[in-house]
């Protein structure tokens, strides 16, 4: 076991101990794994302190799910056989992940975020999403998502559904491009030999003429997808997702500049 983890768990067992002084004998250690969205193993192997690796990312975030520190060097501070340098030292090596945040909450972060995208894309589909489907698909941890974009006022739940609000949708360029991310990585080739999916790549050179006009073409079409998409016409259960990039991949260059 190396020194982080030992450390860690230490650390954690500290504000285990705080969080259970609190609740008294009603608090079991299913509850506390329920609550940290932990399993039952590691929160068991947490309090004995057997557990052989935790990361830095886990602990904060069961640290902050149980009121403890949210970040590195004051969580590492919980245990009294912690070298002041050493929590320092850890404190720099993980800098990015001080002041832990779980969860994000604006719109544009959540339906970007490839552990929220798919509830928040079915959600806001003709057809929505119900509990069921959600908890079949993803489980617990599915469930607990939900729970939460539910809390945020991002989805509601309707007549046995899962439905986006729309007053609380955005989505700028930045969360766009996230999205295709995502959309590409889920790109399924099985499904392009039964012929229900699509992707291609073609460069080419031309003016500005045809990058302006080309681009109108393909507003055009995002815009007959939605309009089709949407028509009770073709209303179903295969739930795709469409998205386009058409963009000039090198800078501009003149005669001068490669005359210099």
């Amino acid at each position: 076991m190396n020194i982080n983890s030992d450390v860690l768990v230490s650390a954690i067992q500290k504000v285990m101990t705080n969080f259970e002084e609190r609740f008294g004998d009603s608090l079991s250690l299913q509850d506390i794994a329920d609550k940290t969205n932990s399993s039952y193993t590691t929160i068991r192997e947490i309090k004995k302190g057997i557990l052989k690796n935790l990361s830095v990312k886990k602990a904060l975030e069961i640290s902050k799910r149980l009121d403890g520190p949210k970040n590195l060097e004051e969580l590492v501070k919980e245990t009294k056989t912690a070298d002041p340098n050493e929590a320092q030292e850890l404190s720099r090596r993980f800098s990015h992940l001080f002041d832990f945040n779980m969860m994000p909450e604006k719109f544009d972060d959540l339906i970007a975020n490839k552990d929220f995208s798919k509830i928040l894309w079915a959600a806001f589909s003709v057809s929505h999403i119900s509990r069921k489907e959600i908890l079949y698909r993803w489980g617990k941890d599915g469930e607990d998502k939900l729970e939460y974009l539910l809390e945020l006022g991002i989805v509601i739940e309707e007549s046995g559904l899962i439905k986006g609000v729309a007053e609380k949708a955005g989505g700028d360029i930045k969360s766009a491009y996230k999205q295709l991310g995502i959309g590409y990585g889920l790109y399924n080739i099985a499904n392009a030999e039964k012929e229900e999916n699509w992707i291609s790549l073609q460069t080419n050179s031309v003016n500005l003429t045809f990058v302006r006009e080309f681009r109108e073409d393909l507003r055009a079409l995002f815009a007959k997808f939605d309009e089709k998409s949407n028509s009770s016409k073709y209303a179903g259960n295969k739930r795709v997702l469409f998205g386009m990039i058409f963009d000039r991949y090198l800078e501009d260059i003149h005669e001068e500049d490669l005359n210099q």
